[in-house]
């Protein structure tokens, strides 16, 4: 049985290998998108001698200004001189200078652009244009011959006998081995070892992206569909106070809204009707992608405070464990230190197809001249 396991595994990594090896490298290089492109689009700022960064107040007219109307948001960042952005819908965001409240054109875009490529190769083989449907059914293909190597790497990792001298064989590199075979055997085997878990993650998130029925099974899972309304947790109705006072800037409405959460990243600022009595902020003291870290906010424009309890996240949990999912593929989901052990499990699989093809190549050297002999 086990001689089975080895050439199937042989054969599969020989099949896949090139594929595996580009996404590896492709995710090593997207490691920290999410903060490289943060600090190219705040770069773009250059400001004045002696300026202060506009008042919300001010970045909201400059929004207003530039197209965006109710209804749209305006996130501000907890350092006031970095990019504040104003989204209009899905796909239509505008950045705007701190300074100057004006739209700051091409800001980062060439660092989103490198992303853009990198991405699409990354899924679907696109070296150049779009989606490409044929590298999507390839990637997507791959994606699945590398569980499968992950896990009938398990039987032929898995130590005939249980004993410490041989297990520390297979979960250290040693030092002192006698050629290249040799150390690419034992970095085949740690390697394996101490990346199973956050690989067998990745690819399992990744099959969740490529294919509708490993999608559908997650919301199975929790006896929802894709696309329903699954039966979130309810949110409490708010009920709307009448004026007792003036309109209050959104500065001091800001200030209110953040006073309980002293470590805030950034806020979100849905753009109000001139004369609307309240206002809606979501807090985010993540980055960005967790939801455990956002909470939702209401407060009187009044100034007479925050109305009812701040709101987390309130998804059903197929659909949390979707978006938990989308975001444990990047590590994102926990933060910067899972950004890093999900950047070390994909060079941990560049260095697993270099030295398991090298491995293979030996193996068919050494069968063709037996052949021969």
């Amino acid at each position: 049985m086990r001689r089975i396991f080895f050439w199937t595994h042989f054969a599969m990594g020989l099949a896949a290998g090139v594929f595996i090896l580009l996404m590896s490298v492709t995710g090593v290089l997207m490691t920290y998108e999410r903060q490289m492109v943060a600090a190219a689009q705040n770069a773009a700022v250059e400001a004045p001698a002696g300026a202060e960064p506009l008042s919300v107040d001010a970045l909201a007219e400059a929004a207003l200004a530039a197209g965006g109307a109710a209804g749209n948001t305006l996130t501000i960042q907890r350092n006031p001189a970095n990019v504040a952005t104003l989204s209009k819908g899905r796909r239509d965001t505008l950045l705007l200078d701190p300074y100057t409240g004006e739209a700051l054109e091409g800001a980062g875009e060439g660092m989103e652009a490198f992303f853009g490529r990198v991405m699409r190769i990354h899924r679907w083989l696109a070296f150049t244009g779009g989606r490409n449907e044929v590298g999507a059914a390839v990637n997507g293909a791959a994606n699945l011959v590398f569980g499968a190597l992950l896990i009938s790497g398990v039987v032929l990792w898995w130590p005939r006998k249980w004993k410490w001298p041989l297990v520390k064989m297979q979960l250290f590199f040693r030092r002192g081995l006698p050629n290249a075979k040799a150390r690419h055997y034992n970095w085949h085997h740690v390697l394996a070892a101490w990346s199973f878990v956050p690989l067998f993650l990745i690819i399992v998130s990744g099959a969740v992206f490529s294919y509708s029925w490993a999608n559908k099974l997650v919301y199975a899972a929790f006896g929802e569909t894709p696309g329903g309304q699954g039966g979130g947790q309810a949110v409490a109705a708010v009920t709307v106070p009448e004026m007792s006072g003036e309109l209050l800037p959104l500065d001091p409405l800001v200030a209110q809204a953040t006073g309980n959460f002293k470590n805030w990243r950034r806020v979100t600022i849905t753009l109000p009707q001139p004369e609307a009595a309240t206002l809606d902020l979501s807090i985010d003291w993540g980055n960005g992608t967790q939801a455990s870290k956002k909470r939702s906010v209401t407060v009187a424009r009044d100034g007479s405070g925050l109305i009812g309890a701040p709101v987390g996240d309130t998804s059903s949990p197929a659909q949390k464990a979707r978006r938990w999912m989308r975001f444990v593929h990047t590590g994102e989901v926990y933060g910067f230190l899972g950004q890093t052990l999900a950047g070390l499990a994909s060079i941990a699989g560049i260095v697993l197809v270099y030295t398991g093809i090298s491995l293979a190549i030996r193996r068919l050297i050494r069968m063709k001249r037996s052949v021969k002999g």
